[in-house]
Order: structure tokens, then C-alpha cells, then sequence
């Protein structure tokens, strides 16, 4: 019989965390381990997304149509309210469910599966935090939060490293994350080129939020543009800072050279439509978007930054850069310029993605996590 494993997310639609967990459940044959998938809250898009694996089962926690909320404050505000709910749906679900493990992804999920941790002795719990502890997230109340759980996991090593000054005795796991490069390959062989229009094509994709720093590319840009105005910077991704950042480029003069195309489902053909991609987020988990512009062998210009930088190689697989003006100007000349850098560049990020971060090698993570846990029965 396998395993039965739970999963516990506060969902935000599909986007990075959820795709993660997607190529993960995918990976898995049913043989060993059979995977629940916990919404905490009613997420249709979510819920469409998961479908298409097969083999997993997937249950809500509360039929509550939560939206993305504009602020931290406001969507801490709501869990508060529906916390006693949440716990005790999970405690039920859980206590029933027969699972042997329940992971949990994200401090929401943590927080409604608090006391089944307590009070669930038989089951193994773990913590997975997708993010890179903030002065604000390294309050002491989250050593109380984590302390029931048996393993705590970050996604990378720098979300590691933040969480082990909260976890019993600085015991941390690093499961980094991983992506299915042989799918996006696959995929990405059915895109169709359209050559940048005298120029090359720069792209970023990320949630438009402050800490994203798109408005950190947008003033980059406008740089390169002074000494390569033939050059193009797509934006993928929606967000509250979406007509933050209209006004900003038009303002900047270069709204004609920038196009914002939001939320794109399937972003491998935009990437194999662009020529460099390029990432200014203050901090990670570890990015998918990062993850996937190496798959498909474009080169980076990447700010420097936690579960950021630790996926790159400084002038192997793409260029990193300190968080200042002008900073990345130059590398993105080099790269605009010389195309057999930009192709050698690629071509080395690709490798090491298949050799470091495939769904093959963070699914055996996970699996010895779980095999050291059952041991500890």
C-alpha cells in the first residue's frame, strides 16, 4: 500500500508555488506515495489546474471564495477571523483521512494545521516555508508556530538559512525546489519564433508587486535604452502595481519600447520569444520564473538577492548584480550585443538546471524526507 501523504496550501490561483506542486504530485507514480491535496479556501482556477493529474486526490478545507488580497494586513485580517474554522476543519480531515504525513506549505496552512500537529501524534508533520524570512517573519511567535512540526523545510538554501534561528535545536531541511525541463523543452519546441523588431527582446515574469522590483527594471531599461533603443522589455505577470508601473514607464518615455502582457497560463513560448531574460526581486523562496528562463536556455541578468542568486553561476549561466542604479546596464550590453555570449550563457544555465533542479531531484528530496520521518515511527 502506499503512503498516504497530505498537502495543505493557501492557494493565490496558479502561479509559482502552485505549478511547483503540480510538477511534484505529477512526478509521483502512486506506487509509494499517494498524495491529498488540501485547499485551504474555494480556488476554481486551482482546482481545474490539479485536475489534470490523474492520480491525485484533492479535498477544500472551507468553501470560502478568497480573493488575492491587496495587502498582508488585510489577508492576515481574514485568517484571523477564520481561524477556529480552519483549525478545526483540518484536525477532522486529518484525523480521518488516514495519512501518514501531512506537509504543509506556507505560514496560512500552518497556522490551520497548528493543533492537528499538537494533537496528532501517529501522523508526521511537516513545514515547508516557500519564502526568505523577513525581519517582520522572524518574530519570535513563529518559534511557538513551528515547534510542533518534525521537520522544517525551506526551498532553498537561503530560505533555509532564514529559518534556522526559529526551528528546536536550528534543524532545518533544504528541499529545493525543481521544475520538469524535459516538459517545458518539449513544449517549447511548438512555439513559434517572432524576431524583436530590429532589436533584442528582453522579458520578466513575476507577480507585479513591490517587492518584485519591476520598477527597479523599468529605470535599468530605460538606461539601455539610451545607448540600445532598439531594444524591447516584456513584462509577464499582473498584480497591484500593474498601473504603478504604466505610469512609471510613461513617465520614464519609454512606454513604446515596454509591453505589459499580465498573467500568461503557459509562459514557455514568450520565453523562446525573448532573447535575455531578467529578474530584480528583493527575495525569493527560489524562483520558478528564474528556473524556467535557464530550461529554455536564455541567458540572465538577475539582481542579486536571496533564492535568487544561488541559482546562477557569475558568468556561467548569466550575470548577477548588486541592487543599485546602473548595475545592470553593462552586463545587458554585453549581452545585447554579442549573441554567441548570449547563446553560451544559455546553454550552461539549461545544464544545470537538468543537472541540479530537475522534478526527478526534488521529488527524491522530499522522498527521503519521508523515509527518514517513517523510520522515526
Amino acid at each position: 500500500m502506499p503512503v498516504s501523504i497530505a498537502h495543505v496550501l493557501r492557494t493565490y490561483g496558479v502561479h509559482g508555488g502552485e505549478r511547483q506542486l503540480a510538477r511534484l504530485f505529477a512526478a509521483e507514480d502512486g506506487v509509494n506515495y499517494q498524495n491529498t491535496f488540501y485547499s485551504l479556501y474555494d480556488n476554481p482556477d486551482c482546482t481545474a489546474y490539479f485536475a489534470r493529474i490523474p492520480q491525485l486526490r484533492q479535498r477544500m478545507v472551507f468553501p470560502f471564495r478568497a480573493p488575492v488580497f491587496p495587502s498582508l494586513r488585510s489577508e492576515m485580517l481574514v485568517l484571523l477571523a477564520l481561524l477556529p474554522i480552519l483549525q478545526l476543519r483540518m484536525l477532522w480531515l486529518l484525523a480521518t483521512g488516514g495519512h501518514r504525513i501531512c506537509v504543509v506549505h506556507g505560514v496560512q496552512a500552518a497556522a490551520a494545521c497548528w493543533p492537528a500537529a499538537w494533537l496528532l501524534r501517529g501522523m508526521k508533520f511537516v513545514y515547508v516555508h516557500r519564502g526568505t524570512k523577513s525581519e517582520a517573519g522572524s518574530h519570535p511567535i513563529f518559534k511557538l508556530l513551528y515547534r510542533p512540526f518534525d521537520a522544517v523545510a525551506g526551498v532553498s538554501v537561503a530560505t533555509a538559512d532564514s529559518l534556522t534561528s526559529l526551528v528546536r535545536r536550528g534543524e532545518v531541511v533544504t528541499l529545493e525546489n525543481g521544475i520538469d525541463w524535459q516538459a517545458f523543452v518539449a513544449a517549447a519546441e511548438r512555439c513559434e519564433r517572432t524576431p524583436a523588431a530590429g532589436g533584442v527582446r528582453l522579458i520578466s515574469s513575476a507577480r507585479l508587486l513591490k517587492h518584485k522590483a519591476q520598477a527597479f527594471l523599468l529605470d535599468e531599461f530605460a538606461r539601455v535604452l539610451q545607448q540600445r533603443p532598439s531594444a524591447e522589455l516584456i513584462i509577464a505577470g499582473d498584480g497591484p502595481e500593474h498601473q504603478n508601473l504604466i505610469n512609471q514607464a510613461a513617465k520614464l518615455g519609454i512606454n513604446e519600447k515596454v509591453r505589459f502582457i499580465g498573467h500568461v497560463p503557459d509562459i514557455t513560448c514568450r520565453l523562446v520569444d525573448s532573447d535575455i531574460f531578467v529578474h530584480a526581486s528583493e527575495i525569493e523562496g527560489m524562483s520558478n520564473a528564474v528556473l524556467e528562463a535557464m530550461t529554455l536556455g536564455l541567458p540572465s541578468v538577475v539582481v542579486d538577492a536571496p533564492g535568487v542568486t544561488e541559482c546562477h553561476r557569475e558568468g556561467e549561466t548569466g550575470f548577477i548584480v548588486e541592487r543599485r542604479p546602473g548595475a545592470m546596464v553593462d552586463p545587458l550590453l554585453k549581452l545585447i550585443d554579442d549573441i554567441n555570449l548570449r547563446r553560451k550563457l544559455g546553454a550552461a544555465a539549461r545544464l544545470r538546471v537538468e543537472r541540479e533542479y530537475s522534478t526527478e531531484a526534488n521529488a527524491a528530496r522530499y522522498h527521503a524526507l519521508f523515509r527518514r520521518l517513517l523510520a522515526d515511527s
